[in-house]
């Protein structure tokens, strides 16, 4: 099994997040194949991200929305297939009250006009604190780094129940 996670990160803090997410998702689920993709450095592997079951967006909030990056990218990728493959986003932000909910949000839209499945959380486990996607406070992102190893966990739960591989 594949996961992908593709972000853009200026400062490292998102980096430093997709790591986090990295380090959950093996921790307890060893097996399986993750690949860590700075758009900004040009690093997204299109035969990984195809063969991919999840694929994890991730970016710093800009003016309540992703990055222009990010967006470049979604826009650009007209020709990657990501129908039903399960998607995640997480972001970082210098504030909470900075447009966290509304990046998300954009982020998932897009994910689901690529046809993709949203996960949305752990569902029942009240000790996440994510509904639909995880946040780090840039100042502060190690304080975060438990919910975003919890986020990739229970990514890669998801993936396994959905795929079984």
């Amino acid at each position: 099994m594949k996961i992908s996670v593709i972000y853009v990160s200026q400062t490292g803090n998102t980096g430093e997040a997709a790591e986090y997410i990295q380090d959950g998702i093996l921790a307890k689920h060893p097996f399986i194949q993750v690949k860590l993709m700075n758009i900004r450095e040009n690093e997204v592997d299109m035969d990984f991200l195809v063969h991919s079951e999840a694929v994890v967006f991730g970016t710093p909030v800009y003016f309540s929305s992703m990055s222009w990056e990010l967006k470049r990218w979604f826009d650009q990728s007209f020709q990657i297939d990501l129908s039903g493959k399960l998607g995640a986003a997480f972001v970082t932000s210098q504030s909470l009250a900075g447009g966290v909910d509304t990046t998300i949000m954009e982020v998932l839209r897009h994910m689901l006009v690529k046809g993709m499945l949203v996960f949305s959380g752990t569902g029942h486990d009240p000790a996440h604190k994510f509904q639909i996607g995880a946040v780090g406070i840039g100042k502060d992102i190690e304080h975060s780094s438990g919910q975003f190893e919890r986020f990739g966990e229970c990514i890669a739960q998801t993936s396994i129940k959905l795929f079984g591989r």
